[in-house]
């Protein structure tokens, strides 16, 4: 949870953003109404604030001064907008909350951003029944510092979220976390994606978490939603490793990442606890290369020599 300030002119705008924040899973922690004569300038220094939200009217003038020491001084990002000309309850007023409630999402990310950098690559590890047992021999056999990030999807309960990120980080050399509100998937990183609310793969390499939002389709969590979302960032710096599983979540997007140029590769049928996944996989002809999960750890490892 971002602690945010507001700044801004009028007194329906501080409520309107002030619902807007909470909306996104952010806190208030500061607002200061311009036409307020008590907002003293050293308020704006004394804050101890992620980023500040700022709406002011193009043409306001009064306090000006406490404008240009924000911009000046902050060291904090700033989400500078004017819904002045916007009839709140209007649709235009509707679509600016709709566009800075994106903005909004998007912030933890662009924050974590300035201190660490996003993975060139990318690799989507999908499961479904017998999972665990599979990626975790994958892990193990993977060497340290591929330069890789890898995101791992597994349809199991939400519940057992944190007995999965326990199990996996002591699989390898690869420490697991849950993916939270702008994760940055960096490299030799392992993030870990749970049915309980739809993620979404930015541009930037973060993760937006649309909190309360279902997954698309019959999985959670969705791996073709996930690995089409990768094949589109990535592209041929993406690739897919199906294991064990039932159904064919994941099926369609090898297809996807094959004509990306990406690489789709899948568990052998028959070291599986449920083949359906890797069959399904297979029956479109778009892998590349099958295998058990140490024989497709040491493959990924002699790719990047």
């Amino acid at each position: 949870m971002l602690q945010l300030g507001i700044l801004v002119d009028s007194a329906h705008k501080q409520q309107a953003l002030t619902q807007l924040i909470a909306q996104s899973g952010h806190k208030v922690s500061c607002h200061l109404l311009l036409s307020a004569r008590e907002a003293a300038n050293q308020q704006l220094l004394d804050q101890q604030l992620d980023a500040w939200v700022v709406d002011v009217a193009e043409d306001y003038c009064d306090e000006q001064h406490l404008l240009e020491q924000l911009f000046a001084q902050s060291r904090v990002p700033i989400i500078l907008s004017d819904s002045s000309e916007f009839a709140p309850g209007s649709e235009d007023h509707s679509a600016w909350l709709r566009r800075t409630g994106l903005r909004l999402q998007r912030l933890p990310g662009d924050i974590n951003l300035q201190q660490a950098n996003p993975a060139s690559e990318l690799w989507v590890l999908a499961a479904s029944t017998g999972g665990p047992a599979a990626v975790k021999r994958f892990l193990a056999q993977l060497p340290a510092n591929l330069g890789i990030a890898f995101l791992y999807v597994q349809h199991i309960d939400a519940n057992q979220a944190a007995t999965l990120n326990r199990m996996m980080s002591n699989a390898g050399s690869y420490p697991a976390m849950v993916a939270t509100q702008g994760v940055v998937l960096e490299a030799n990183s392992l993030t870990l994606v749970t049915a309980r609310d739809s993620v979404e793969i930015l541009e930037n390499g973060t993760l937006v978490v649309h909190y309360g939002q279902s997954w698309k389709g019959s999985y959670a969590p969705s791996i073709d939603q996930l690995a089409a979302n990768a094949a589109r960032i990535y592209r041929e710096r993406c690739g897919l490793i199906i294991f064990t599983g039932m159904g064919d979540d994941g099926a369609a997007s090898c297809r996807l990442i094959k004509q990306v140029g990406g690489k789709a590769w899948a568990q052998t049928p028959d070291d599986c606890t449920s083949d359906s996944m890797p069959v399904s996989a297979l029956a479109t002809g778009c892998v590349s290369l099958n295998g058990t999960p140490e024989y497709l750890a040491r493959s990924l490892a002699q790719l990047r020599r």
